[in-house]
């Protein structure tokens, strides 16, 4: 922070600037979360609590070693014997952070406690799937190393598996037998505004994730408006044609779930084949406690291979080209890619894909409709598990009537809600005022505007603040207006 304020000053409008200016913010309010002494934050995530059961070291670190970890080198496997080591000590710091975390009262909520313990145990099992397949995975990588001596691989082999049993198990349960010593202390409130100074970090971890203040007066009562209005639409597109002329369509059922059941079975078409990415990932122990984004659970939860497909799109949308480079040939510097903006970078692509014009059929688009109406639920049960004090109960049950979604996955998304407090609501926030900033754009452009260079404008940039982005944009059409 001391050399980005004595840097040499540059003209206001110089790219340079507005990137220093764009790092010094999130700066400024990394340090003010970090203040608050919650668990851990970062650039990516505002999580408050030491350990949850959606990330965090102690679930990837296991699956990065056992699926992302090559060796193709000596050095390679010397390399993966350190970061096997670093897994134990991070685990030890996981459960320091834990003692700390208790010692100034701050307690983990019981719901996300239990869910990670029973995670943690599915871990530490004697399944082979599980820890276990550490050892077996590195024996399979380093089989085919060459420059590696038969008796060179088997000491390998042998530290890996002593690591393994006698180091990093032995962390794994340290941690359990911590998360149980402090069971008593475990929150059995569900939002971070029981904890101290809750209220004020959910409001700063808005400010933090858009880079602007955000007023929590009736923010819960507007985001629930917003779903509320994204369900009628939904359900407006949920009617079956009239099977004969002259004949009425039948009555829909009353339950959101019932209703896109029977208007999907009515709608069906002709089973086609599906991606091989709709498929289920194996039931491997590692391989099912990896850290999933949303989409993807929302995904598996589908019950027809239309609506699962269009959610598999918008999945898609989050990590392919061209919205993963968000310059036209070039790449953001190495300070600004550190720096994210998840939050609105989420948005933005939200807002893309409903702008997006394809030829799809009733029940694609239908579909497509319920994506939105996931996420505007998703950021209600933000605001009500934090703010408005709801139990994990309610917030399951909102999600269960608002967005048509089973049970089980409605609590998976509420547990996740629960562990990252202020995502999804500052998502929303930031996806509203994109739209603002669309139809202010429409309104002084008239006929000159068009839709790809405004999605242009928002991307070229990558995310950054909402008063940055706004001001791009004021510049992008005062320019048009100017030529």
């Amino acid at each position: 922070m001391q050399r980005l304020r004595t840097r040499p000053r540059q003209p206001e409008a110089h790219p340079l600037t507005i990137d220093l200016a764009i790092a010094e913010t999130a700066l400024t309010d990394l340090i003010e979360l970090e203040q608050f002494g919650y668990g851990r934050f970062n650039y990516r995530d505002h999580r408050p609590y030491a350990i949850d059961p959606f990330s965090g070291i102690w679930i990837e670190g296991p699956y990065l070693l056992a699926f992302r970890q090559s060796i193709t080198t000596p050095e390679e496997a010397s390399a993966y014997l350190v970061r096997l080591h670093s897994l134990s000590e991070a685990l030890q710091d996981t459960r320091r952070r834990l003692i700390a975390d208790r010692a100034a009262g701050i307690y983990l909520p019981r719901d996300l406690a239990r869910e990670t313990q029973e995670r943690l145990g599915q871990l530490t099992s004697d399944d082979p799937s599980a820890l276990g397949l550490l050892a077996t995975t590195v024996e399979a990588l380093m089989r085919d190393v060459p420059d590696l001596e038969s008796a060179e691989r088997e000491m390998m082999l042998e530290l890996v598996g002593n690591e393994v049993d006698l180091v990093l198990r032995p962390a794994y349960m340290d941690l359990i037998t911590t998360l149980s010593e402090t069971s008593d202390d475990f929150a059995n409130q569900a939002g971070i505004w029981a904890l101290p100074d809750g209220t004020t970090l959910f409001g700063d971890v808005l400010e933090a994730a858009n880079g602007v203040a955000v007023n929590r007066d009736e923010l819960h009562q507007r985001l629930n408006s917003l779903t509320e209005t994204q369900k009628r639409l939904l359900e407006a597109l949920l009617t079956i044609p009239p099977a004969a002329e002259g004949e009425e369509a039948p009555i829909a059922p009353t339950a959101l779930s019932d209703r896109l059941a029977w208007f999907n079975a009515a709608m069906a078409e002709p089973a086609t084949e599906t991606s091989d990415a709709l498929n289920v990932p194996s039931d491997g122990v590692l391989e099912s406690l990896a850290p999933l984004p949303v989409w993807d659970r929302v995904r598996m939860a589908a019950d027809d291979p239309s609506q699962g497909l269009a959610w598999q799109i918008y999945a898609d949308l989050l990590s392919e080209s061209p919205y993963s480079a968000w310059g036209p040939g070039e790449d953001l510097p190495n300070h600004r890619q550190i720096l994210e903006f998840p939050a609105i970078q989420d948005a933005i692509r939200w807002y893309i894909w409903d702008q997006s014009e394809v030829e799809i059929s009733p029940v694609d688009r239908a579909a497509r409709a319920q994506v939105s109406l996931i996420q505007r639920g998703l950021a209600t049960i933000d605001t009500g598990l934090h703010l408005e004090r709801w139990t994990l109960s309610e917030a399951t049950s909102y999600m269960v009537n608002m967005t048509g979604l089973d049970e089980d996955i409605a609590r998976q998304l509420a547990l996740s809600v629960m562990a990252q407090p202020g995502f999804h609501a500052a998502t929303a926030i930031a996806r509203e005022r994109i739209g603002t900033l669309s139809e202010r754009a429409q309104a002084v452009l008239a006929n000159r505007y068009v839709e790809l260079d405004f999605q242009r404008a928002l991307l070229i940039s990558g995310p950054r603040p909402l008063p940055l982005l706004e001001r791009d944009i004021e510049a992008w059409y005062a320019d048009l207006l100017s030529n």
